[in-house]
């Protein structure tokens, strides 16, 4: 994996898939699970704890943060998390199943964790985005987006379970080109975080919190 710098601070082009039915918080999402953990069978659903049907932690959670107390529209962005933080277990949206569960990945048939140990934060995607496969960024040296959706690294002090949503902060953007495709990363902080109201970018984060 080869680090990217960002020249002109442009972000990446990702398809938003606005819907109607849009969760814009966690509010009446219930997560469930099926399967068992640690095999290839194990999967975590979201449900509308309101109606009981399954939901896509993907498509109908809103990319905008919607404040469940008012309804309104917040300055804040929805977090779907893939892989909580001090754990190494490789779990991933499943894009080509019904409904869109979390899964954890494979590669020739076994199950995957990061080998180099447990990650320092909370890591998923932004709902209703998508990498672009089709397109390539100024700075992307060439490579297309890798048809998933836009990765985020959140470095809160909360462990967000798998498949938890939470409103983040974006503090910067990264771009990793991994096996010749675009891998974009946004940097976020928890809202209710005690550091969100001092990190502004990723400046802030080296000043306030160095060594994250």
């Amino acid at each position: 994996e080869t680090l990217v710098p960002i020249k002109d601070g442009s972000q990446p082009r990702s398809k938003i898939l606005e819907r109607n039915t849009s969760f814009g918080s966690d509010k009446d999402i219930d997560l469930h699970h099926e399967g068992e953990r640690d095999t290839l069978e194990y999967r975590v659903h979201a449900k509308d704890s309101q109606e009981g049907k399954t939901i896509s932690l993907w498509h109908d959670i809103s990319l905008t943060h919607i404040d469940p107390k008012t309804g309104e529209p917040t300055e804040y962005y929805n977090f779907v998390c893939e892989i909580p933080k001090f754990t190494r277990k490789k779990y991933e949206i499943a894009t080509d199943e019904e409904f869109t569960p979390i899964k954890q990945d494979t590669k020739k048939g076994q199950l995957r964790e990061f080998k180099k140990g447990d990650l320092y934060f909370n890591y998923g995607c932004l709902p209703q985005t998508w990498e672009d496969p089709t397109f390539v960024h100024p700075d992307a040296e060439g490579c297309k987006g890798d048809n998933d959706p836009v990765d985020v690294v959140e470095i809160g002090a909360r462990i967000v379970p798998v498949g938890g949503v939470r409103p983040v902060k974006v503090l910067g953007i990264l771009m990793m080109i991994d096996e010749g495709e675009a891998d974009w990363k946004v940097v976020t902080i928890d809202a209710d975080d005690k550091w969100a109201p001092f990190l502004n970018n990723i400046e802030d984060v080296e000043k306030e919190m160095p060594g994250m």
